[in-house]
């Protein structure tokens, strides 16, 4: 169920992506034709106005089909017809949707959900079946000690116990309405990691809550920062400097990584970031890909007409290999991470 959870959010961004793309074109006049989600035989369709809705079977993608960009319709309603300046706008409004979609996410988290300022070294739940829950731990009970090594933050407490394994006796201070407890036994395991030990207990989690405009202007400054690390990764990757392997993930390890998002209840975070990677990937200028448009388009400007049909052809003929290529190798990668129990995160 996760999953699905996850995969409906992926179809939601490029539905948002392609929706810019769309209402931008109308709105300057270009007839959409059809607004299809996925590839492939349609499983539904429905025309409203002068374009065609349609939900397809292949739900990797979408599109917003204009008269005149790749047919040979003429007239004052085509995409062809209009000036390069909203020709570009169109274009460009599909990555400005995802953007936006990504301010905007972050910016409910900042709202609701709030940003993580610390973490106390004091109880907030305690996990069933563990030495915690056998020993009688309660919410609001706070750490001091491990093996009477004393600490004051929960960091501190990590790192007593990140020597210890499954099985091994503990003691563990507490301290509980201004009295100091001792608790002693076997710590468990986690089951997600089996070699790594646990007492049991979940921490209490600071966080910082923000106004609208305090969240606006949060998430756009957390975009920035998202933006140069990614284009930081892109140059890594084109150089050599990371390894397309370990670091490249394909549609199966965004399905996964997203359903383990939904259950630790961090999707959100990941949805923004995947939409702000979308945005960034769709504007290199490669063409079928919207940053190839948009170079066309410039070049358009300072050439003084268009570039000719037959080289976007070839162009695009060129770009669409590549980007297939990138996505047989991503696919490849998840395959093999799947088979291999290779965790589809970088390391």
């Amino acid at each position: 169920m996760t999953v699905i959870i996850a995969v409906l959010g992926l179809i939601l961004l490029i539905v948002i992506h392609e929706m810019g793309h769309m209402l931008t074109a109308k709105a300057l006049g270009v007839r959409v034709t059809e607004f299809g989600v996925g590839f492939g035989p349609a499983l539904f369709k429905k025309q409203f106005g002068k374009t065609i809705y349609s939900f397809r079977i292949i739900l990797l993608g979408g599109f917003a089909k204009m008269a005149g960009m790749n047919d040979d319709a003429t007239g004052p309603d085509t995409y062809t017809s209009k000036p390069a300046w909203r020709r570009a706008l169109i274009i460009f409004a599909g990555p400005l949707a995802n953007i936006l979609a990504a301010v905007v996410i972050l910016a409910g988290i900042f709202m609701f959900s709030g940003q993580v300022t610390g973490v106390k070294n004091e109880v907030k739940a305690v996990e069933p079946g563990t030495l915690a829950a056998e020993s009688g731990v309660k919410s609001g009970d706070k750490l001091v000690s491990v093996d009477g090594k004393e600490f004051s933050s929960w960091k501190g407490f990590k790192n007593a116990i990140a020597g210890k394994k499954p099985g091994d006796e503990v003691t563990v201070g507490l301290q509980r309405n201004g009295e100091t407890k001792e608790i002693s036994g076997a710590l468990s395991a986690n089951p997600d990691q089996p070699k790594q030990a646990l007492v049991g207990v979940q921490p209490v989690v600071e966080r910082e809550y923000y106004g609208f405009f305090a969240a606006i202007g949060k998430a756009v400054s957390e975009c920035v920062r998202f933006t140069g690390a990614i284009a930081t990764g892109v140059a890594q990757l084109v150089t050599g400097q990371l390894d397309f392997y370990d670091n490249v993930t394909g549609p199966v390890g965004i399905a996964s990584v997203g359903g383990t998002a939904v259950q630790a209840g961090f999707f959100p975070l990941l949805l923004a970031l995947i939409s702000l990677n979308l945005a960034l990937m769709n504007l290199l200028p490669i063409l079928p890909l919207d940053g190839g448009h948009l170079f066309f388009i410039a070049a358009e400007k300072v050439i003084g007409r268009p570039v000719s049909a037959e080289t976007m052809g070839k162009v695009a003929a060129f770009g669409l290999a590549l980007v297939l290529m990138l996505f047989v190798f991503a696919l490849y990668a998840d395959v093999s991470k799947l088979v291999t129990g290779q965790s589809f995160l970088p390391q």
